[in-house]
């Protein structure tokens, strides 16, 4: 439900409920009256035949014989019964009936013909100056009012009983109130309509465009702020709107240019880290072949073409990377051809190969594995591989490498083993995460890389570690089927 529809049904409820309420004590204020005007008007009944027999009393010397009662009052009953428009019935001392006006209309009125022993003590003993009245057990809307006749010298006579039929006079009253204030709360609705719909146009109008402006907010272009003429609580919150806007602008700027700056940090780390990798190895392998200068003379030439090889390999990966990043400081742009695999993985292996460290090499097929991607890069990813190899096996411990190869139909899987420390279950569900590493020397790129690189490649790494005992690591990658 939108806003606008909400003040709506809320203005429209209020009026609503307030008609109703007022209806309520309209209908409680007239039912009291109604009781008021009938309790009256019985005890008016009471006086009024009351009156009349202490005046038939006053005729007869203030004394009746109980013997006379019924011819004496038959005859005054009936002339009270249709001057008062009441049902008038006489009882003796013992609460049979005596006389009425007639006898079948008062059975057809269900009018009792003895009263209980003790109603009429009570009637004889409480109703000296005011009646006893009863509901009629038959209709609702009419009661029994019953009081004694006493002689001037206070003794009982006889009981008299009056059916008194309740009016609803002020019913119809009731009736004509709640069609005039209908007729009141009906204009009420025209004229809250017209105003809640002038309300809510201007209101939902500055909130709507208060809300347009929200949604085509935009971080990095000019935000324009939003105007409002009055100072009430619309303009107090698009004026903090105005003001948020400014701080939103300027935090984006500061965010902005604190992402340029991480990004030129990461960059640089990586970087740094690319072409740290082959140093290491580089410069072991150039003291090993100044031992083999010194130790095997006769091997040298051999040793120095593959040493001259591997080390063009290696700066050729360095000064591409250099040059990329050189060039708006980017890493290096993917130029793929068709490589052999086994060279390259050979070429690896003899960059890291020295006395401290053997590497192994196998595969599960004589043939040639060709498969299509940047040289540079698959040769980084085999550095970085082998490079965590041999770092995570401990120093007093014979460090052993393997590198194999297992060709599938339109796959091969580059395994890369080591006896190292293994990695933990808690290390295992971060490792190629950005920025993660376990070595206080290390940058945290290399794992990534290698899995950015391979992805790029349509491939997979994966790895299978058992702590204290080594791991291995799994590069999938798909096989170049072109001839």
């Amino acid at each position: 439900m939108t806003l606008r529809s909400r003040i709506y049904v809320s203005l429209f409820s209020i009026i609503v409920i307030s008609f109703v309420a007022t209806g309520i004590v309209a209908t409680l204020d007239h039912y009291e009256h109604d009781i008021t005007y009938n309790e009256e008007r019985i005890t008016e009944k009471e006086n009024s035949i009351r009156a009349s027999l202490d005046y038939l009393l006053l005729q007869n010397g203030g004394f009746i014989d109980a013997d006379s009662i019924s011819m004496l009052l038959g005859d005054k009953v009936c002339e009270l019964s249709e001057v008062n428009d009441l049902f008038i019935t006489i009882y003796d001392l013992n609460g049979r009936y005596l006389v009425s006006m007639n006898t079948d209309t008062a059975e057809s009125l269900k009018i009792p013909m003895q009263l209980n022993e003790d109603l009429t003590r009570r009637i004889i003993s409480e109703t000296k100056t005011k009646a006893i009245i009863l509901p009629s057990e038959t209709h609702a809307s009419q009661n029994l009012a019953y009081w004694c006749f006493f002689n001037d010298y206070g003794k009982p006579l006889a009981l008299v009983g009056m059916l008194y039929e309740k009016k609803d006079v002020e019913k119809v009253k009731l009736w004509n109130f709640m069609q005039e204030i209908g007729k009141t709360f009906i204009v009420l609705f025209i004229v809250a309509a017209g105003l809640a719909f002038l309300i809510t146009r201007d209101f939902t109008r500055s909130l709507s465009k208060l809300s347009d402006s929200i949604n085509h907010l935009k971080l990095g272009r000019k935000n324009e702020p939003l105007k409002w003429k009055s100072n009430d609580e619309i303009g107090q919150l698009i004026q903090e709107y105005n003001s948020m806007l400014f701080q939103l602008e300027a935090s984006a700027d500061k965010l902005a240019q604190q992402e340029r700056e991480t990004a030129w940090r990461e960059m640089a780390q990586q970087v740094a880290h690319e072409i740290k990798n082959p140093l290491t190895p580089m410069k072991l392998r150039l003291q090993h072949l100044q031992r083999s200068w010194q130790d095997h003379p006769e091997e040298f030439q051999t040793r120095l073409n593959d040493f001259v090889q591997s080390m063009t390999d290696q700066i050729d990966t360095l000064s591409h990377i250099a040059g990329e990043f050189s060039n708006f400081a980017k890493m290096p742009q993917s130029k793929n051809e068709r490589l052999n695999l086994q060279d390259l993985v050979k070429s690896v292996m003899t960059t890291f190969e020295n006395e401290n460290q053997t590497i192994s090499f196998y595969q599960n097929a004589s043939e040639q594995a060709f498969i299509y991607g940047d040289k540079s890069q698959v040769i980084r990813v085999l550095n970085n591989l082998v490079t965590n190899a041999i770092q995570s096996i401990p120093t007093d411990r014979q460090k052993k490498i393997s590198l194999g190869l297992r060709f599938s139909k339109n796959h091969v899987v580059i395994k890369i083993s080591d006896n190292g420390s293994g990695i933990s279950p808690e290390i295992s569900k971060r490792i190629f995460m950005p920025n993660f590493t376990t070595r206080s020397t290390g940058s945290g790129l290399g794992l990534a890389m290698v899995k950015s690189i391979v992805t790029q490649m349509n491939g997979n790494v994966a790895f299978r570690t058992q702590v204290g005992n080594g791991s291995s690591f799994f590069v999938i990658l798909p096989l170049d089927q072109k001839a």
